[in-house]
């Protein structure tokens, strides 16, 4: 077996639309292993309609995505076989094509360990909300952040396809809390060999309001999102510094990211900030503090820019 597509299932509103944009690939040697994460609706009767060997259904006794999201994506894989793996969702859309197309890629590269697609985000009635830019076919991993840094490339991790070898010498998806930056820090920690796109828009993210990206966040949500930011942009200078850029273009690119990453990690701290619950707004100085490695100068620098932004009405930075 090729490729595992693995679809943690808990909510059923698209999980009819998310199978059959896989089942309708176009390359056929794959599996599909569907987790239900013990949830209050009614999967089962979804996914019995399907009488198709190439799926795998399996259903969690206890909930575990509700407390540990990426501990239920690094249950899921286990199940996988494929020497290839996507992590699916259950309300995203596949292009029919988009194994097919991806597969020239993988073949092409066999070192590479993170491939992926242009993609384009959607709403729940599947109008067209944002789609990527024009993507090299290989981009090093250093080419690959200054556009990620830059706010170039659309985010998630359903529409990347990873080496499971490689994932697993990782220890699986990496786990921040809330899988805040989980799906970035995976790339970037495999992608040392490079990451390869395919130049057509092959995936069509749902931002449907039910996700983790458009969750209101309360005091305590707020602090695991800003945990995990502090945590990943510790991790991506650490993982910076350690790169040798072997071109001009890229000794200019890693120059940029590395002048550019603390003042991103600041501005998105803001946002997660304005973009919270009231409680959470007015006691972010005391859910600052309790993340040890944030100096008091940045705690400073957010809070004056939070008030600034959400009570002298400034404008915040676009959402992650």
């Amino acid at each position: 077996m090729k490729y595992s597509f693995v679809l943690p299932a808990y909510k059923a509103t698209y999980l009819r639309e998310a199978i059959d944009s896989i089942l309708d690939q176009s390359y056929t040697d794959f599996e599909l292993i569907i987790v239900n994460d013990a949830s209050p609706e009614d999967l089962c009767s979804i996914v019995n309609d399907y009488h198709d060997d190439r799926i795998q259904y399996y259903i969690n006794k206890k909930n575990v995505g509700g407390h540990d999201l990426v501990a239920q994506w690094n249950h899921c894989i286990t199940y996988a076989t494929g020497d290839y793996l996507i992590l699916a969702s259950d309300d995203d859309v596949y292009h029919p094509k988009y194994l097919e197309k991806m597969d020239t890629l993988v073949d092409r590269y066999p070192e590479v360990n993170v491939f992926r697609p242009r993609v384009q985000y959607i709403n729940s009635r599947g109008d067209i909300l944002k789609q990527d830019i024009e993507l090299d076919e290989y981009m090093s991993l250093i080419a690959f952040s200054h556009l990620w840094i830059h706010r170039q490339l659309l985010k998630g991790i359903p529409f990347y396809i990873f080496s499971r070898q490689a994932l697993a010498d990782l220890g699986g998806f990496v786990n921040y809390p809330s899988a805040w930056y989980s799906d970035d820090a995976t790339v970037m920690q495999l992608g040392g060999k490079g990451i390869v796109a395919h130049n057509e828009i092959l995936f069509s993210f749902r931002n449907s309001g039910i996700n983790i990206t458009s969750t209101w966040n309360t005091p305590a949500l707020l602090l695991n999102k800003l945990q995990a930011t502090e945590s990943f942009y510790c991790m991506f200078a650490e993982l910076m510094s350690k790169l040798i850029p072997s071109t001009e273009q890229e000794k200019h690119q890693l120059t940029d990211i590395c002048s550019t990453y603390h003042t991103e990690k600041l501005s998105w701290m803001m946002w997660l900030i304005c973009s919270s619950h009231k409680k959470a707004i007015f006691s972010c100085w005391n859910i600052l503090k309790k993340i040890k490695t944030l100096s008091l100068s940045e705690r400073r620098i957010i809070c004056r820019e939070v008030f600034k932004r959400k009570f002298l009405k400034k404008s915040t930075p676009k959402y992650k």
